[in-house]
Protein backbone atom coordinates (compact mmCIF):
# COMPACT_ATOMS: atom_id res chain seq x y z
CA UNK A 1 0.00 0.00 0.00
CA UNK A 2 1.02 3.41 -0.65
CA UNK A 3 0.78 5.44 2.33
CA UNK A 4 1.89 8.72 1.06
CA UNK A 5 0.39 10.54 3.97
CA UNK A 6 3.49 9.80 5.51
CA UNK A 7 4.94 13.03 3.98
CA UNK A 8 2.68 15.00 5.66
CA UNK A 9 3.42 13.82 9.25
CA UNK A 10 6.48 15.85 9.70
CA UNK A 11 4.68 19.28 7.89
CA UNK A 12 1.93 18.58 10.63
CA UNK A 13 2.67 20.71 14.39
CA UNK A 14 4.91 18.58 16.58
CA UNK A 15 5.37 20.25 19.76
CA UNK A 16 3.82 18.10 22.83
CA UNK A 17 1.69 20.64 24.49
CA UNK A 18 -0.52 22.69 23.11
CA UNK A 19 -2.59 25.36 24.97
CA UNK A 20 -5.94 26.49 23.01
CA UNK A 21 -7.59 29.68 24.91
CA UNK A 22 -10.66 31.56 25.08
CA UNK A 23 -12.43 28.69 22.93
CA UNK A 24 -16.02 27.32 22.98
CA UNK A 25 -15.91 23.74 23.23
CA UNK A 26 -19.31 22.55 21.71
CA UNK A 27 -20.86 20.18 24.63
CA UNK A 28 -22.14 17.39 22.31
CA UNK A 29 -23.35 15.15 25.42
CA UNK A 30 -25.14 17.93 27.21
CA UNK A 31 -26.05 19.68 23.98
CA UNK A 32 -24.55 23.21 24.85
CA UNK A 33 -21.98 25.22 24.15
CA UNK A 34 -19.29 26.52 26.53
CA UNK A 35 -17.63 29.53 26.25
CA UNK A 36 -14.06 31.23 27.72
CA UNK A 37 -13.05 27.17 27.86
CA UNK A 38 -8.84 26.52 27.67
CA UNK A 39 -8.17 22.92 26.48
CA UNK A 40 -4.92 21.55 26.64
CA UNK A 41 -3.49 19.15 24.27
CA UNK A 42 -0.50 17.20 25.36
CA UNK A 43 1.23 14.43 23.36
CA UNK A 44 -1.55 12.75 21.71
CA UNK A 45 -4.48 13.05 24.24
CA UNK A 46 -6.52 15.94 25.64
CA UNK A 47 -4.97 16.81 29.01
CA UNK A 48 -7.53 19.01 30.74
CA UNK A 49 -10.77 21.32 29.56
CA UNK A 50 -11.70 24.36 31.95
CA UNK A 51 -11.62 27.96 32.42
CA UNK A 52 -8.20 28.27 33.58
CA UNK A 53 -4.88 26.66 32.72
CA UNK A 54 -1.53 26.82 33.76
CA UNK A 55 0.53 27.52 30.55
CA UNK A 56 4.09 25.86 30.56
CA UNK A 57 6.95 26.51 29.35
CA UNK A 58 7.41 25.71 25.18
CA UNK A 59 3.78 25.25 24.83
CA UNK A 60 2.42 26.42 21.83
CA UNK A 61 -0.45 28.75 22.72
CA UNK A 62 -3.53 29.07 20.18
CA UNK A 63 -5.87 31.92 20.72
CA UNK A 64 -9.54 30.35 20.12
CA UNK A 65 -11.52 33.90 20.47
CA UNK A 66 -14.53 33.48 18.31
CA UNK A 67 -13.73 29.82 17.30
CA UNK A 68 -15.68 26.57 18.58
CA UNK A 69 -14.58 23.11 19.11
CA UNK A 70 -16.02 19.96 17.83
CA UNK A 71 -14.54 15.99 18.73
CA UNK A 72 -13.35 14.92 15.11
CA UNK A 73 -16.00 14.10 13.05
CA UNK A 74 -16.28 10.06 12.00
CA UNK A 75 -17.87 8.94 8.84
CA UNK A 76 -19.29 6.01 9.31
CA UNK A 77 -20.13 4.70 5.98
CA UNK A 78 -16.82 5.64 3.53
CA UNK A 79 -15.29 3.64 0.89
CA UNK A 80 -11.78 5.56 2.20
CA UNK A 81 -8.86 2.17 2.36
CA UNK A 82 -8.76 1.56 -1.40
CA UNK A 83 -8.26 5.24 -2.07
CA UNK A 84 -5.80 5.60 1.05
CA UNK A 85 -3.83 7.71 -0.46
CA UNK A 86 -5.62 10.62 -1.19
CA UNK A 87 -8.57 9.74 0.62
CA UNK A 88 -6.73 10.11 3.96
CA UNK A 89 -5.65 13.57 3.50
CA UNK A 90 -8.90 14.87 2.49
CA UNK A 91 -10.55 13.70 5.50
CA UNK A 92 -8.17 15.09 7.73
CA UNK A 93 -8.55 18.38 6.13
CA UNK A 94 -12.39 18.34 6.74
CA UNK A 95 -12.30 17.53 9.96
CA UNK A 96 -12.73 13.65 9.77
CA UNK A 97 -10.50 12.63 12.32
CA UNK A 98 -12.27 8.55 11.82
CA UNK A 99 -14.30 6.40 9.50
CA UNK A 100 -15.62 3.20 9.45
CA UNK A 101 -15.12 1.20 5.77
CA UNK A 102 -17.33 -1.56 5.08
CA UNK A 103 -16.48 -3.39 1.87
CA UNK A 104 -12.26 -2.92 1.56
CA UNK A 105 -10.72 -4.81 -0.51
CA UNK A 106 -7.21 -4.99 0.26
CA UNK A 107 -5.51 -7.47 1.81
CA UNK A 108 -6.88 -7.96 5.40
CA UNK A 109 -3.05 -7.95 6.86
CA UNK A 110 -2.25 -4.51 4.99
CA UNK A 111 -5.92 -3.18 6.68
CA UNK A 112 -4.94 -4.59 10.19
CA UNK A 113 -1.49 -3.29 9.94
CA UNK A 114 -2.17 0.17 8.58
CA UNK A 115 -5.31 0.45 11.19
CA UNK A 116 -2.71 -0.24 13.98
CA UNK A 117 0.06 2.14 12.54
CA UNK A 118 -2.55 4.78 12.37
CA UNK A 119 -3.88 4.88 15.93
CA UNK A 120 -0.12 4.61 17.25
CA UNK A 121 1.05 7.40 15.49
CA UNK A 122 3.78 5.78 13.17
CA UNK A 123 0.84 7.28 9.99
CA UNK A 124 -0.69 10.42 9.65
CA UNK A 125 -4.61 9.56 8.71
CA UNK A 126 -7.76 9.37 9.94
CA UNK A 127 -8.48 6.52 12.59
CA UNK A 128 -10.95 3.89 10.74
CA UNK A 129 -12.46 0.42 11.44
CA UNK A 130 -12.79 -1.99 8.52
CA UNK A 131 -14.81 -5.10 7.54
CA UNK A 132 -12.98 -6.65 4.46
CA UNK A 133 -15.15 -7.98 1.30
CA UNK A 134 -18.76 -7.17 1.30
CA UNK A 135 -20.08 -11.12 1.88
CA UNK A 136 -23.34 -11.66 -0.65
CA UNK A 137 -25.04 -14.83 -2.23
CA UNK A 138 -25.93 -16.39 -5.66
CA UNK A 139 -25.55 -14.53 -7.70
CA UNK A 140 -23.38 -12.45 -6.36
CA UNK A 141 -24.33 -8.32 -7.08
CA UNK A 142 -20.40 -7.86 -7.33
CA UNK A 143 -17.35 -9.76 -8.52
CA UNK A 144 -15.27 -7.98 -5.44
CA UNK A 145 -17.96 -9.63 -3.14
CA UNK A 146 -17.36 -13.35 -1.11
CA UNK A 147 -20.12 -15.29 -2.67
CA UNK A 148 -21.98 -17.58 0.26
CA UNK A 149 -24.38 -20.06 -0.41
CA UNK A 150 -24.24 -22.00 2.80
CA UNK A 151 -24.83 -22.02 6.39
CA UNK A 152 -21.29 -24.13 6.87
CA UNK A 153 -19.70 -21.68 4.60
CA UNK A 154 -21.06 -18.63 6.03
CA UNK A 155 -19.39 -19.92 9.50
CA UNK A 156 -16.00 -20.29 8.35
CA UNK A 157 -16.06 -17.26 6.62
CA UNK A 158 -17.19 -15.16 9.70
CA UNK A 159 -14.26 -17.51 11.37
CA UNK A 160 -11.51 -15.93 8.87
CA UNK A 161 -12.46 -12.61 9.73
CA UNK A 162 -12.27 -12.62 13.29
CA UNK A 163 -8.95 -14.96 13.14
CA UNK A 164 -7.51 -11.93 10.77
CA UNK A 165 -8.50 -8.91 12.85
CA UNK A 166 -11.40 -7.36 11.03
CA UNK A 167 -13.61 -4.96 12.94
CA UNK A 168 -17.11 -6.26 11.36
CA UNK A 169 -18.96 -8.73 8.99
CA UNK A 170 -20.49 -6.62 6.59
CA UNK A 171 -23.46 -8.80 4.43
CA UNK A 172 -25.55 -7.57 1.51
CA UNK A 173 -28.72 -7.99 -0.44
CA UNK A 174 -28.62 -11.64 -1.94
CA UNK A 175 -27.93 -13.64 1.24
CA UNK A 176 -30.56 -16.61 2.04
CA UNK A 177 -32.35 -16.62 4.98
CA UNK A 178 -29.88 -19.74 6.72
CA UNK A 179 -26.49 -17.76 5.72
CA UNK A 180 -27.91 -14.65 7.06
CA UNK A 181 -29.02 -16.98 10.38
CA UNK A 182 -25.68 -18.23 10.44
CA UNK A 183 -23.67 -15.29 10.34
CA UNK A 184 -25.82 -13.95 12.93
CA UNK A 185 -24.91 -17.03 15.01
CA UNK A 186 -21.39 -17.07 14.51
CA UNK A 187 -20.82 -13.22 14.86
CA UNK A 188 -22.65 -13.39 18.29
CA UNK A 189 -20.28 -16.39 19.32
CA UNK A 190 -16.82 -14.98 17.72
CA UNK A 191 -18.03 -10.97 19.27
CA UNK A 192 -17.12 -9.91 16.06
CA UNK A 193 -20.42 -7.41 14.81
CA UNK A 194 -22.55 -8.04 12.28
CA UNK A 195 -23.54 -4.71 9.89
CA UNK A 196 -24.76 -4.44 6.42
CA UNK A 197 -27.93 -4.97 4.02
CA UNK A 198 -31.06 -6.28 5.33
CA UNK A 199 -31.26 -9.68 2.59
CA UNK A 200 -34.22 -9.21 0.73
CA UNK A 201 -34.34 -13.07 2.48
CA UNK A 202 -35.80 -11.48 5.43
CA UNK A 203 -37.14 -8.05 7.06
CA UNK A 204 -35.09 -5.54 8.91
CA UNK A 205 -37.14 -5.97 11.89
CA UNK A 206 -36.04 -9.49 11.48
CA UNK A 207 -32.51 -8.60 11.18
CA UNK A 208 -32.96 -6.16 13.79
CA UNK A 209 -34.34 -9.01 16.53
CA UNK A 210 -31.17 -11.51 14.88
CA UNK A 211 -29.09 -9.34 16.96
CA UNK A 212 -27.64 -7.15 13.45
CA UNK A 213 -25.94 -4.08 14.72
CA UNK A 214 -26.10 -1.13 12.09
CA UNK A 215 -28.81 -1.10 9.07
CA UNK A 216 -27.17 0.88 5.71
CA UNK A 217 -28.67 3.36 3.44
CA UNK A 218 -32.23 4.89 3.55
CA UNK A 219 -32.49 3.69 -0.42
CA UNK A 220 -32.29 0.27 0.68
CA UNK A 221 -34.33 0.46 3.62
CA UNK A 222 -37.30 2.76 2.42
CA UNK A 223 -39.18 -0.77 1.87
CA UNK A 224 -38.89 -1.24 5.96
CA UNK A 225 -41.53 2.10 6.58
CA UNK A 226 -43.91 0.61 3.78
CA UNK A 227 -46.39 -0.31 4.38
CA UNK A 228 -46.76 -2.30 1.33
CA UNK A 229 -43.28 -4.09 2.87
CA UNK A 230 -43.95 -7.72 1.82
CA UNK A 231 -45.10 -6.85 -1.80
CA UNK A 232 -41.94 -4.69 -2.41
CA UNK A 233 -39.54 -7.36 -1.11
CA UNK A 234 -40.93 -9.88 -3.13
CA UNK A 235 -40.91 -8.10 -6.58
CA UNK A 236 -37.17 -6.69 -5.69
CA UNK A 237 -36.46 -11.00 -5.08
CA UNK A 238 -38.04 -11.26 -8.75
CA UNK A 239 -35.31 -8.54 -9.82
CA UNK A 240 -32.47 -11.22 -9.33
CA UNK A 241 -34.00 -13.77 -12.10
CA UNK A 242 -35.15 -10.99 -14.27
CA UNK A 243 -32.23 -9.01 -14.83
CA UNK A 244 -30.87 -11.67 -17.40
CA UNK A 245 -34.48 -11.76 -19.15
CA UNK A 246 -36.32 -9.16 -21.45
CA UNK A 247 -35.25 -5.67 -19.70
CA UNK A 248 -38.40 -4.41 -20.92
CA UNK A 249 -40.36 -6.70 -18.30
CA UNK A 250 -36.85 -6.04 -15.59
CA UNK A 251 -37.58 -2.30 -15.96
CA UNK A 252 -41.45 -2.51 -15.47
CA UNK A 253 -40.71 -4.38 -12.25
CA UNK A 254 -38.59 -2.00 -11.21
CA UNK A 255 -41.10 0.63 -11.71
CA UNK A 256 -43.85 -0.90 -9.67
CA UNK A 257 -41.30 -1.60 -6.79
CA UNK A 258 -40.25 2.33 -6.94
CA UNK A 259 -44.23 3.68 -6.98
CA UNK A 260 -45.14 0.98 -4.47
CA UNK A 261 -41.94 2.46 -2.32
CA UNK A 262 -43.44 5.68 -3.16
CA UNK A 263 -47.13 5.93 -1.95
CA UNK A 264 -46.99 3.04 0.84
CA UNK A 265 -44.21 5.05 2.75
CA UNK A 266 -45.68 5.41 6.22
CA UNK A 267 -43.91 7.79 9.36
CA UNK A 268 -46.02 5.93 11.75
CA UNK A 269 -44.05 2.33 10.51
CA UNK A 270 -40.80 3.80 10.72
CA UNK A 271 -41.49 5.15 13.84
CA UNK A 272 -42.70 1.88 15.18
CA UNK A 273 -39.27 0.13 13.11
CA UNK A 274 -37.43 2.89 15.08
CA UNK A 275 -38.96 1.29 18.69
CA UNK A 276 -38.22 -1.92 17.78
CA UNK A 277 -34.31 -0.77 16.55
CA UNK A 278 -34.44 0.61 19.99
CA UNK A 279 -35.16 -2.08 21.82
CA UNK A 280 -32.32 -4.18 19.96
CA UNK A 281 -29.57 -1.83 19.95
CA UNK A 282 -29.56 -1.54 16.26
CA UNK A 283 -28.03 1.85 14.30
CA UNK A 284 -29.07 2.99 11.28
CA UNK A 285 -26.61 4.52 8.66
CA UNK A 286 -28.84 6.43 6.24
CA UNK A 287 -26.11 7.89 3.51
CA UNK A 288 -28.46 10.48 2.21
CA UNK A 289 -26.01 12.38 0.49
CA UNK A 290 -25.52 9.57 -1.93
CA UNK A 291 -28.69 9.90 -3.56
CA UNK A 292 -28.54 13.99 -4.07
CA UNK A 293 -27.65 12.88 -7.61
CA UNK A 294 -29.55 10.26 -8.70
CA UNK A 295 -32.62 12.14 -7.46
CA UNK A 296 -32.05 15.63 -9.45
CA UNK A 297 -33.41 16.52 -12.22
CA UNK A 298 -30.82 17.68 -14.15
CA UNK A 299 -30.82 17.53 -18.25
CA UNK A 300 -27.55 17.39 -20.70
CA UNK A 301 -27.55 21.08 -21.85
CA UNK A 302 -29.34 22.72 -19.44
CA UNK A 303 -27.45 25.32 -17.34
CA UNK A 304 -27.95 23.66 -14.07
CA UNK A 305 -26.63 20.68 -15.60
CA UNK A 306 -23.17 22.11 -16.40
CA UNK A 307 -23.19 24.68 -13.07
CA UNK A 308 -22.70 20.92 -11.42
CA UNK A 309 -19.46 20.25 -12.98
CA UNK A 310 -18.44 23.61 -12.09
CA UNK A 311 -17.96 22.57 -8.41
CA UNK A 312 -14.60 23.61 -7.16
CA UNK A 313 -14.40 20.15 -5.35
CA UNK A 314 -14.09 17.93 -8.63
CA UNK A 315 -10.64 18.93 -8.16
CA UNK A 316 -9.93 16.12 -6.27
CA UNK A 317 -11.56 13.76 -9.05
CA UNK A 318 -9.26 12.29 -11.13
CA UNK A 319 -10.40 13.63 -15.06
CA UNK A 320 -10.91 9.95 -15.88
CA UNK A 321 -13.43 9.80 -13.00
CA UNK A 322 -14.76 13.42 -13.65
CA UNK A 323 -15.63 12.14 -17.42
CA UNK A 324 -17.33 9.26 -16.09
CA UNK A 325 -19.64 11.16 -14.00
CA UNK A 326 -20.77 13.24 -16.67
CA UNK A 327 -21.32 10.05 -19.37
CA UNK A 328 -23.30 8.54 -16.26
CA UNK A 329 -25.65 11.33 -15.54
CA UNK A 330 -26.21 12.05 -19.31
CA UNK A 331 -27.04 8.60 -19.94
CA UNK A 332 -28.93 7.45 -16.63
CA UNK A 333 -31.22 10.82 -17.04
CA UNK A 334 -31.34 10.59 -20.42
CA UNK A 335 -32.71 6.88 -19.88
CA UNK A 336 -35.36 7.87 -17.83
CA UNK A 337 -36.51 10.19 -20.11
CA UNK A 338 -36.71 7.91 -22.54
CA UNK A 339 -39.47 6.11 -19.92
CA UNK A 340 -37.96 2.17 -19.94
CA UNK A 341 -37.98 2.40 -15.89
CA UNK A 342 -40.90 4.34 -15.33
CA UNK A 343 -43.25 3.44 -17.47
CA UNK A 344 -44.48 6.21 -19.75
CA UNK A 345 -46.23 8.81 -17.23
CA UNK A 346 -43.89 11.52 -19.10
CA UNK A 347 -40.43 13.59 -17.78
CA UNK A 348 -42.58 15.80 -15.66
CA UNK A 349 -44.57 13.34 -13.55
CA UNK A 350 -41.38 11.54 -13.25
CA UNK A 351 -39.76 14.51 -11.92
CA UNK A 352 -42.49 15.42 -9.68
CA UNK A 353 -42.04 11.66 -8.44
CA UNK A 354 -38.40 11.64 -7.79
CA UNK A 355 -38.52 14.83 -5.67
CA UNK A 356 -41.15 13.28 -3.55
CA UNK A 357 -39.18 9.54 -3.27
CA UNK A 358 -36.29 12.01 -1.64
CA UNK A 359 -38.04 13.65 0.40
CA UNK A 360 -39.56 10.66 1.90
CA UNK A 361 -36.10 9.03 2.38
CA UNK A 362 -34.40 11.87 3.57
CA UNK A 363 -37.13 12.15 6.83
CA UNK A 364 -36.77 8.74 6.92
CA UNK A 365 -33.82 9.01 9.76
CA UNK A 366 -36.01 11.53 11.77
CA UNK A 367 -39.44 9.02 11.86
CA UNK A 368 -36.77 6.11 13.03
CA UNK A 369 -35.25 8.53 15.35
CA UNK A 370 -38.63 9.47 16.89
CA UNK A 371 -39.04 5.76 17.73
CA UNK A 372 -35.74 5.81 19.63
CA UNK A 373 -33.54 4.51 16.60
CA UNK A 374 -29.63 5.96 17.00
CA UNK A 375 -28.47 7.27 13.63
CA UNK A 376 -24.84 7.41 12.56
CA UNK A 377 -23.29 10.24 9.86
CA UNK A 378 -22.04 8.29 6.86
CA UNK A 379 -21.57 8.78 3.06
CA UNK A 380 -21.10 5.98 1.18
CA UNK A 381 -18.54 8.09 -0.42
CA UNK A 382 -15.97 6.08 -3.23
CA UNK A 383 -14.60 6.87 -6.49
CA UNK A 384 -17.93 5.74 -8.61
CA UNK A 385 -20.64 7.85 -7.06
CA UNK A 386 -21.00 11.22 -8.79
CA UNK A 387 -20.42 13.96 -6.76
CA UNK A 388 -19.57 12.17 -3.12
CA UNK A 389 -16.26 13.59 -2.14
CA UNK A 390 -14.10 12.39 0.37
CA UNK A 391 -14.70 14.34 3.41
CA UNK A 392 -16.31 16.96 1.91
CA UNK A 393 -19.90 14.72 1.76
CA UNK A 394 -19.98 13.93 5.22
CA UNK A 395 -21.06 18.37 5.71
CA UNK A 396 -23.63 17.59 3.21
CA UNK A 397 -25.06 14.44 4.88
CA UNK A 398 -24.96 16.43 8.38
CA UNK A 399 -27.15 19.06 6.44
CA UNK A 400 -29.26 16.64 5.33
CA UNK A 401 -29.84 14.98 7.98
CA UNK A 402 -31.44 18.60 9.29
CA UNK A 403 -33.02 18.89 6.50
CA UNK A 404 -35.00 15.45 6.75
CA UNK A 405 -36.10 16.51 10.75
CA UNK A 406 -33.26 16.13 12.99
CA UNK A 407 -31.80 19.06 15.17
CA UNK A 408 -28.37 20.27 14.12
CA UNK A 409 -27.41 18.69 17.72
CA UNK A 410 -28.36 15.43 16.87
CA UNK A 411 -26.65 15.47 13.37
CA UNK A 412 -23.75 16.69 15.55
CA UNK A 413 -24.14 13.66 18.11
CA UNK A 414 -24.49 11.08 14.49
CA UNK A 415 -20.73 12.35 13.65
CA UNK A 416 -18.89 12.28 17.00
CA UNK A 417 -20.19 10.80 20.27
CA UNK A 418 -23.15 8.19 18.47
CA UNK A 419 -19.64 6.36 16.53
CA UNK A 420 -17.74 6.34 19.73
CA UNK A 421 -20.47 4.62 21.54
CA UNK A 422 -21.18 2.47 18.60
CA UNK A 423 -17.61 1.59 18.64
CA UNK A 424 -17.48 1.16 22.19
CA UNK A 425 -14.51 4.18 22.41
CA UNK A 426 -16.76 6.34 24.80
CA UNK A 427 -13.26 6.47 27.19
CA UNK A 428 -11.52 7.90 24.21
CA UNK A 429 -13.58 9.69 21.80
CA UNK A 430 -16.37 11.74 20.83
CA UNK A 431 -16.28 14.58 23.01
CA UNK A 432 -13.85 17.26 24.29
CA UNK A 433 -12.96 16.36 27.96
CA UNK A 434 -9.65 15.36 29.43
CA UNK A 435 -8.06 11.49 28.93
CA UNK A 436 -9.50 11.46 25.08
CA UNK A 437 -7.75 11.41 22.45
CA UNK A 438 -6.97 14.67 21.07
CA UNK A 439 -9.02 14.57 17.70
CA UNK A 440 -10.85 17.73 17.50
CA UNK A 441 -12.27 20.25 15.28
CA UNK A 442 -12.09 24.17 15.37
CA UNK A 443 -14.65 26.27 13.61
CA UNK A 444 -15.05 29.52 12.93
CA UNK A 445 -18.83 29.73 13.61
CA UNK A 446 -21.50 27.59 15.79
CA UNK A 447 -22.61 24.49 14.08
CA UNK A 448 -25.71 24.67 16.90
CA UNK A 449 -26.82 27.48 14.83
CA UNK A 450 -26.37 26.54 11.75
CA UNK A 451 -25.40 23.19 10.83
CA UNK A 452 -23.62 24.39 7.88
CA UNK A 453 -21.42 26.05 10.05
CA UNK A 454 -19.03 22.39 10.19
CA UNK A 455 -17.69 23.51 6.63
CA UNK A 456 -15.93 26.67 8.38
CA UNK A 457 -12.83 24.92 9.76
CA UNK A 458 -10.30 26.91 10.86
CA UNK A 459 -7.87 24.16 12.04
CA UNK A 460 -7.95 20.63 12.91
CA UNK A 461 -5.59 18.22 15.34
CA UNK A 462 -5.46 14.82 14.38
CA UNK A 463 -4.11 12.31 17.12
CA UNK A 464 -2.22 15.10 18.42
CA UNK A 465 -1.14 16.74 15.24
CA UNK A 466 -2.45 20.52 14.96
CA UNK A 467 -3.08 21.71 11.50
CA UNK A 468 -3.83 25.37 11.02
CA UNK A 469 -5.44 26.60 7.05
CA UNK A 470 -2.32 26.60 5.84
CA UNK A 471 -1.48 22.61 6.67
CA UNK A 472 -4.60 21.70 5.43
CA UNK A 473 -4.10 23.40 2.15
CA UNK A 474 -0.91 21.39 1.75
CA UNK A 475 -2.85 18.49 2.14
CA UNK A 476 -5.75 19.47 0.20
CA UNK A 477 -3.04 20.47 -2.86
CA UNK A 478 -1.43 16.92 -2.04
CA UNK A 479 -4.53 15.22 -2.72
CA UNK A 480 -5.37 16.92 -5.76
CA UNK A 481 -1.52 16.55 -7.52
CA UNK A 482 -2.40 12.63 -6.51
CA UNK A 483 -5.64 12.28 -8.17
CA UNK A 484 -4.36 14.65 -11.65
CA UNK A 485 -2.05 11.24 -12.16
CA UNK A 486 -4.53 8.50 -11.68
Amino acid sequence: MSVLALVHLQQAQTTSRIVFQNITVIDVGKGEARPGMTVVVSGNRIASVGKTSEILKGSQVVDGSGKFMLPGLWDMHSHSLDRWAWSSLLNIANGVTGFRDPAAILDPAEIVKLREDVEHGKVFGPRFIASGRIIDGSPSSRRTYVTINTADEMRAEVGRRKIAGLDFVKIYTRLSRDAFAAAAAESKRLDIPLDGHVPLSLTAAEASDAGMRSVEHSYRHRMACATAETELRELLLKQIDLRSDDPRIYWSNEDKAFLLGLNTYSSEKCVELGKKFARNGTWFVPTLVEMQTRFRNEYFGEDSFEERFKDPRLRYVSPAKRTAWREDMIWDVGFLNGHMSYGSRGPEMMEKEREREFANRIKMPADLHRGGARILAGTDVDSSFAFLFFGFSLHDELELLVKGGLSPLEALRAATINPAVFLKREKDLGTVEAGKLADLVLLDASPLEDIRNTKKINAVVANGKYLPKNELEKLLNAAEEIVKKL
